[in-house]
């Protein structure tokens, strides 16, 4: 089997990585200048366990990375895997430009016999909608002829080799015919096939595993806030209601943001017809969203108004650190960084994974390297832990204690807490805020 995949991207690389390593033949397309300098040295450009292994293993055998898809190979698929941006308007709506562009880039390549799979987050119907449409008019064949699916991406950014054969995978087509090729496909990449019953299935299946997790996680911050409106530490009350209840699986509160959370709400709610639904969903959103503000007001209400003679270290800047990544798409923490820059603090910009020139080019702080986080903190009038890697468990309370008096720390996801609860030092967590957002 012969595939083409358009974006190599996180979801894009992954995916033609595993199925290199299936047997499958895979040629990719990629714009960036960078991440193409980077694969022809066998590096990704983000960090995922095992993938540059993978890279050594396949590339130039049965991975390759070309400008165009060779018109002398027979493939069997073409696979869009690049992403869908939000406007910056404050609608939030869904931008295609770069799926309906991907798609158009098979001219002259594409005949009407080859399956095209739409791996994208998309709203629903966009598949018929648009996609169809647009190979129809490319191949010159009627749209019953020909074979298209939505087979969605739903892997976790750091297990996402793992999860790619483990996991099921949803499939769909316009006919039997593209069922069946999507079905041959992937059955080489996991066992486990999972059949919608149309192309809207499939899209609104995707959107929902997502848009969930952010509904289950605004719980968890709204259930955390509503304890602070009574003097109640949110994290512990949460604990409590959990502990070996089995009808009780309250999520944590925290931040809910990645480049896939952040914006699948939007795309759900784009051209969602009015209906009772669209208000929790949205609703969820914002508050989900309203959390980096009382971040920020808790800066200013703790550690003071900015000022030319202090710093303030923020660290854990990729959008989640368990399973870690190096991701910075999306990130509350850049959200945070951002605002807290425009007032007009001074910021140390810190990560255990991302690379520091990659957090230097945000422009909003310094960049200090994975190994100098005490030394940063050492310089500072607090530190601001943002993502939950597991290597904050490690901090010492007494470094801490040894940094100055009037040390803060927010440790967001509770993580070096509880090795200082007996010491005293003002360890704040998103359950003990107690910040109501102006």
């Amino acid at each position: 089997m012969i595939i083409g995949i358009i974006g190599l991207g996180y979801v894009g690389l992954t995916l033609a990585l595993v199925a290199a390593s299936k047997g499958i033949t895979v040629y990719g397309i990629e714009i960036d200048e960078h991440i193409k300098d980077l694969l022809k040295q066998n590096k990704s450009h983000f960090y995922e366990k095992g993938i540059n292994e993978l890279l050594q293993t396949h590339n130039n055998k049965t991975f390759h990375v070309v400008e165009n898809f060779p018109k002398n190979v027979p493939f069997d698929a073409f696979i869009v895997t690049v992403g869908t941006p939000l406007t910056q308007s404050d609608a939030k709506t869904p931008n295609f430009d770069y799926i309906l562009s991907a798609v158009s880039s098979l001219k002259g390549i594409y005949d009407g016999s080859q399956m095209v799979i739409l791996r994208s987050t998309v709203s629903v119907g966009t598949t018929r909608n648009f996609v169809l449409p647009l190979l129809e008019k490319m191949s010159s064949k009627n749209k019953e002829d020909i074979l298209v699916g939505m087979c969605p991406e739903r892997t976790i950014e750091g297990r996402a080799l793992v999860e790619l054969t483990s996991l099921p995978q949803i499939i769909s087509g316009n006919n039997i015919g593209s069922i069946n090729a999507a079905k041959t496909l992937f059955s080489k990449i996991t066992p486990n096939i999972v059949i919608a019953d149309s192309l809207e299935e499939a899209e609104l299946a995707k959107l929902y595993c997502n848009v969930y997790r952010d509904m289950t996680f605004a719980i968890g911050n709204a259930f955390c806030l509503a304890a602070q409106s009574f003097g109640i530490d949110g994290v512990k009350v949460i604990d409590r209601a959990n502990e070996g209840y089995p009808r009780s699986n309250i999520a944590k509160p925290g931040f809910v943001r990645g480049p896939c959370l952040e914006k699948d709400a939007h795309i759900l709610l784009n051209n969602m017809p009015e209906c009772l639904s669209k208000h929790l969903i949205l609703s969820a959103r914002q508050l989900n969203e309203s959390i980096e503000n009382l971040v920020c007001s808790w800066v200013k209400k703790t550690i003071g108004p900015a000022d030319s003679h202090g710093f303030i270290t923020l660290s854990g800047m990729a959008f989640k650190g368990n399973p870690e990544t190096s991701d910075l798409r999306g990130s509350s923490a850049v959200c945070i960084a951002q605002k807290l820059a425009s007032a007009g603090y001074k910021l140390y910009l810190h990560d255990f994974v991302v690379n520091p020139e990659d957090l230097q080019k945000l422009n909003v702080g310094q960049a200090v390297s994975a190994d100098k986080l005490f030394e940063a903190c050492a310089q500072s009038k607090g530190l601001l832990i943002l993502n939950n890697h597991q290597r904050y468990a490690s901090l010492n309370p007494k470094d801490l204690l040894s940094l100055n008096k009037d040390f803060h720390i927010l440790d967001i996801w509770n993580i070096c807490r509880n090795r200082c609860t007996h010491h005293n030092i003002l360890i704040d967590t998103i359950g003990t805020m107690n910040i109501k957002e102006k």
